[in-house]
């Protein structure tokens, strides 16, 4: 007499159950991934806020703005000012204007002006204005000298002792300058400074950069109040972000119809290609 077969395999119900878990899995964690994305760039746009904020109430108390405070101003109030700022361009000349060192170039980072905005708004003296201490415990002050050289690793020279970083990520710090009249805060992946020339790459993903823009500006990469560019190595020239006639999966915009590259070409904005700054408000 043949034995019975007792094997036995998943039903289609069974299959279909299994089918609908894993897609709820997987869709669970696309929108965990967009969640966080879009808190990041809450986060970011908060941060930048909270800095304009704390540079009004600076220049409310002080009429000056930090770093650019004149020398009899900082020296009244007790600001660190140093036996080289002696009120030359870019050397605490109270002109509005936040300019790097020597002779007024508005992009030089950690030293002159640019260095000593951070130093200011968060020194005990202005009421430590925003969160953290710039330059860090344990690492050299900023005066109105150049060269100051600083690297992404830890140390006495770490560039995250004298620029804070930025809640965007992606490496991110941010820092002053600025250009034909305006004062920014920009917002790029900082590699160090050399001679207190600040190197930089672009790795917002576009679409994030799109967010911001929008939720703050005019949502456009090369007008208005915020914009596709950073400081990368340059005295006196701001670069913009990578950008083409049409978008690429290498582009942060598109120069024809300036606009962010968000299109199927570009991985719907999914490539870290991008860099902001802010316009002070």
């Amino acid at each position: 007499m043949a034995r019975a077969n007792t094997a036995s395999g998943f039903t289609l119900i069974e299959l279909s159950i299994v089918l609908v878990i894993i897609g709820l899995i997987v869709g669970g964690i696309l929108v965990g991934q967009d969640l966080i994305k879009a808190a990041e760039v809450r986060a970011q746009i908060t941060q930048i806020e909270k800095y304009n904020q704390a540079v009004n109430t600076f220049r409310a108390k002080f009429n000056a703005l930090p770093g650019d405070m004149d020398v009899g101003t900082a020296n009244q109030f007790g600001f660190t000012v140093g036996t080289t700022c002696n009120g030359g361009i870019g050397w605490r000349d109270g002109n509005g204007l936040i300019d790097g060192w020597p002779g007024g170039n508005p992009l030089v980072q950690a030293g002159g002006e640019t260095g000593l905005f951070w130093q200011d708004i968060s020194s005990a003296v202005a009421g430590n204005l925003i969160d953290g201490q710039f330059p860090n415990s344990g690492a050299a002050a900023v005066n109105c000298t150049a060269g100051i050289n600083l690297s992404t690793t830890s140390g006495t020279t770490f560039l995250g002792d004298y620029m804070p970083l930025a809640k965007i990520g992606h490496g991110t710090f941010i820092y002053v300058y600025e250009t034909s009249g305006f004062n920014w805060y920009g917002v790029s992946a900082g590699t160090g400074t050399a001679g207190g020339l600040f190197s930089s790459n672009a790795t917002i993903p576009v679409f994030q950069t799109y967010n911001m823009d929008k939720k703050v500006d005019d949502g456009l990469p090369t007008t208005g109040a915020v914009q596709a560019a950073y400081v990368n190595g340059s005295t006196s020239i701001v670069q913009t972000a990578p950008n083409a006639a049409s978008d690429t999966t290498t582009s942060c915009y598109n120069t024809t119809s300036n606009t962010y590259s968000l299109s199927t070409y570009a991985n719907y904005g999914a490539g870290g290609n991008c860099a902001l700054s802010f316009r002070f408000q």
